[in-house]
């Protein structure tokens, strides 16, 4: 993962979704946004493994997801994906898509 990498996650529906990658550690500012944990992973497709897709009003308030740190790191977790979204409703409707299409671990728990 290099600085400014971003990469495309298609959901359920078919829609495309850019999100720039940050390593997990990042301070983010205060912006919501829709957040996927991922994991490096060698010969899967984007080369990243995703256990949670998550949203939140403020990025900034970390950890994210409190209730879900030991499942990320158990599936350790190096990356995050990150877009920005001021919208709620679309928040959510992107972590459904995602979580349709990715099934992530740590969503079904």
């Amino acid at each position: 993962m290099n600085p400014g990498d971003t990469t495309i996650l298609t959901g359920g529906s078919g829609r495309q979704y850019q999100f720039a990658i940050v390593p997990r550690g990042t301070t983010f500012r205060a912006k919501p946004g829709v957040y996927v944990m991922a994991r490096e992973r060698a010969g899967v497709p984007n080369g990243y493994e995703f256990c949670f897709v998550g949203e939140t009003a403020d990025l900034s308030k970390r950890p994210l997801s409190p209730d879900k740190q030991p499942c990320f790191n158990r599936f350790g977790v190096t990356a995050i994906f990150l877009i920005e979204e001021y919208d709620q409703n679309k928040r959510a409707d992107v972590v459904r898509d995602l979580v349709q299409a990715y099934v992530p671990h740590c969503n079904t728990l």
